[in-house]
């Protein structure tokens, strides 16, 4: 996701320069040598040198980060430090979003938490949508990237951490039921969801991809987000979970320490690997509620496939787009809010419509109908 982000920026007539820093001085190198765009460099760095990374950002306009949980709190902390604008493509810090937004706010900087496809992308829409209606009662997420065709072991594919699908499968995931914010597990709510042919009939579960939109759409009685997977998938999934190979405590084997969720994390993913099998990812929202007394339904839709020419996942794609679409209009100046800004709210009104317009320009072709 960082490097697909790193290449869009650099791609951008409105960008001068994009520096990638990672530990990882291989996976550096094929960045490097991949398209060896004039605007792109790369550097070692560790994030969590927080003294080299505060000089490091003040050199830029904006920081983006495309780390892991344990990780981005480090860059998050570094760019308040700092004082840059910064997006990231998480948002599951150890600070409270309170004491980050007030932060921000005295740093007179934007922090755009969560801003990739779910969430991200998915809670740009669904607000696009609330902002038509006097009152939305009902939003609907339903996402997922999957390959093209189900393949056994579990009819799927990893297009990013398999570390963290396998988090995903196991934290339960707040939704709102009859008015109400409640926790739910996650895999459970499975129904079947459709699309036009050749993909036809998928299964959607429930897992914790609301993010801000909880609070940022306000009273309405049903809320949720559910993960798109080819049929059968979950079942499959709780059949490792019964089994005990999500569990997160060590336990010992042959005098050695093990957790299990590492250890079947390590030997499904070289099972899982999206090789040379394309991928596609998923996307509607639904949002109903009142016009004018009438009431209506409107959805988003997306059906986005494997870039073939720039040898791309959809997955890469549909996340990096809209994180690196936010970090240009934050250098820019057109985002001007300031503190911890959900992308919901960073992108209201006009700076909705050239973010759909940024996306289409890159071949994401989002439809959309009210009924």
């Amino acid at each position: 996701m960082g490097s697909t982000i790193a290449r869009d920026l650099a791609r951008s007539k409105h960008v001068d320069q994009v520096t990638v820093y990672d530990v990882d001085r291989d996976r550096l190198r094929v960045l490097a040598e991949r398209d060896r765009p004039e605007k792109l460099s790369t550097k070692i760095h560790d994030v969590r040198k927080k003294n080299e990374t505060v000089k490091l950002l003040k050199r830029f306009d904006v920081g983006v980060g495309a780390l892991p949980p344990g990780l981005s709190e480090y860059a998050i902390a570094a760019t308040i430090t700092a004082g840059v604008d910064f997006v990231d493509l998480i948002f599951g810090w150890r600070f409270g979003q309170r004491e980050i937004h007030s932060a921000a706010k005295r740093k007179e900087i934007t922090i755009i938490p969560a801003c990739g496809l779910a969430p991200g992308l998915t809670n740009i829409l669904a607000m696009a949508a609330a902002e038509r209606m006097d009152r939305v009662d009902e939003v609907h997420i339903k996402v997922g990237g999957i390959p093209e065709r189900p393949k056994p072991p579990l009819n799927y594919r990893i297009v990013f951490s398999f570390e963290s699908v396998l988090e995903e499968y196991s934290r339960k995931a707040r939704i709102i039921k009859n008015g109400k914010i409640t926790d739910v597990a996650a895999l459970s709510g499975l129904e079947t969801v459709a699309f036009h042919a050749p993909i036809g009939k998928c299964e959607c579960f429930y897992t914790d991809g609301l993010s801000t939109l909880i609070q940022t759409i306000r009273n309405a009685r049903e809320m949720d987000e559910k993960t798109i997977r080819w049929p059968g998938h979950a079942e499959q999934i709780r059949t490792l979970i019964d089994c005990g190979l999500l569990e997160t405590e060590p336990f010992l084997f042959h005098g050695q320490p093990i957790v299990p969720r590492k250890f079947a994390s390590a030997i499904l993913s070289n099972k899982l690997t999206l090789g040379k099998d394309k991928d596609l990812t998923l996307l509607r929202v639904d949002v109903s509620g009142k016009i004018d007394g009438r009431l209506v339904n409107h959805r988003y839709e997306m059906i986005d496939h494997y870039d073939t020419k720039q040898r791309m996942t959809s997955m890469a794609r549909t996340t990096a787009f809209p994180c690196s679409i936010a970090a240009q209009l934050l250098a820019s100046g057109e985002i001007s809010r300031k503190g911890l800004v959900p992308p919901e709210l960073a992108f209201k009104g006009d700076l909705q419509h050239k973010f759909l317009d940024y996306l289409a320009s890159r071949n994401m072709e989002i439809r959309s109908k009210s009924t």
